[in-house]
């Protein structure tokens, strides 16, 4: 399978988009795959990766004050924000 310029880039994980919103409290593994990290999730956008997209997060990182882009197959909902 070949991707050209004007070819649509399906979204790995395109289900994910749905599941998580803006201002969930979420965790995930860090970056030593021992601790679990939590944060909340400022933006939700789709990043290419690879000549891929996947679906991504901003998130704040509680007590670190500062934020990571995080795949959101790698996140786990703790609360969910009520529309």
């Amino acid at each position: 399978m070949s991707f050209f310029k004007d070819d649509i880039i399906p979204i790995i994980g395109e289900e994910l988009l749905e599941e998580f919103s803006e201002g969930d409290l979420v965790r995930w593994c860090g970056d030593d795959f021992i601790h679990m990290k939590t944060g909340i999730i400022l933006d939700i956008y789709v990043e290419e990766l690879s000549s891929r997209s996947f679906p991504m997060g901003k998130v704040y990182v509680i007590g670190e004050d500062t934020h990571e882009d995080i795949l959101l197959s790698n996140l786990i909902t703790i609360t969910a924000v009520k529309d």
